[in-house]
């Protein structure tokens, strides 16, 4: 039985029209879940939760073969939302972020970078990166994007697994603070600083951690990473914490590390309380 497509992002539509369907394996990553189409790479699961540019979400029922091929027909693919915020949504987004960081009981025991977010040190391998993380907040609170490269670039590659922890966590803060941009200027400064960030992460990460932390550096993440800050922006609090627990359900601790990316490029902090009060 052919595989069935339920959902599919607008990069993995473009790549599967160019490529006829057809999908390779990429070297050195047989076992994981990615795939290249087109020359562009490729997320094959059956989670809905995990929309994204890159991702083709298939009917349980119907298991992807490598060398079958998938058609994706007249589907319309998700596209990452633009976030547009003018004066008054850019206070409400910061004040929501702050008041988000605050009630993380409401979400999850935080993992990753996130525990910086309740006043506590991040584990082993994080813990000697902290003071960094602290940094990149300050320079982020002075939209400093030289001095944000600068703390950036020693985070990137931290970590394991197919997104390096430090990759999600200054992906994320780009992702906001992209966002947050007043002008179109500087929104193309931000937008160049991904760029090079980028070229960096090529070189401590491999290619899919590369490509992902372009895409979430650029503003097209996962949706429901779109949807929590869209939600942040317009102060809808309940519909924010849903949000965000599936975004701590991504990863091991993936989204616990851009959740955290986000609050600090939004707040220009890190600690938001302390362990004692989140108890």
């Amino acid at each position: 039985m052919p595989s069935v497509i339920r959902a599919i992002g607008c990069k993995a539509h473009a790549a599967l029209v160019r490529s006829d369907g057809m999908t390779k394996p990429i070297a050195g990553f047989s076992d994981a879940p990615y795939v290249s189409a087109a020359g562009e790479i490729v997320w094959i699961g059956a989670a809905p939760a995990l929309m994204h540019p890159r991702a083709v979400v298939l009917d349980a029922n119907t298991p992807f073969r490598l060398g079958a091929r998938l058609q994706v027909g007249r589907l319309v693919p998700w596209q990452p939302p633009a976030l547009a915020l003018d004066v008054a949504s850019r206070a409400t987004l910061h004040e929501a972020c702050a008041r988000l960081a605050r009630e993380l009981f409401h979400i999850g025991t935080p993992r990753g970078f996130g525990a910086m977010l309740i006043g506590e040190t991040p584990p082993f391998p994080f813990s000697g990166v902290a003071m960094r993380v602290r940094a990149l907040s300050e320079c982020l609170r002075a939209c400093d994007t030289e001095a944000v490269y600068a703390a950036a670039v020693p985070l990137l590659g931290l970590g394991s697994g197919l997104t390096p922890s430090g990759d999600d966590l200054v992906g994320a803060a780009l992702f906001m603070r992209r966002a947050m941009a007043e002008t179109t200027v500087e929104r193309q400064r931000w937008q160049e600083l991904a760029a090079r960030l980028g070229e960096v992460a090529a070189t401590r990460s491999h290619v899919i951690g590369a490509a992902l932390f372009c895409d979430l550096a650029t503003g097209q993440s996962f949706a429901s990473l779109h949807r929590m800050a869209d939600r942040l922006a317009v102060a809808d609090h309940d519909g924010a914490i849903d949000a965000a627990r599936e975004v701590v359900a991504i990863g091991s601790s993936s989204g616990w590390d851009m959740l955290t990316g986000l609050v600090i490029a939004a707040t220009g902090k890190a600690a938001h309380h302390d362990r004692a009060w989140f108890g």
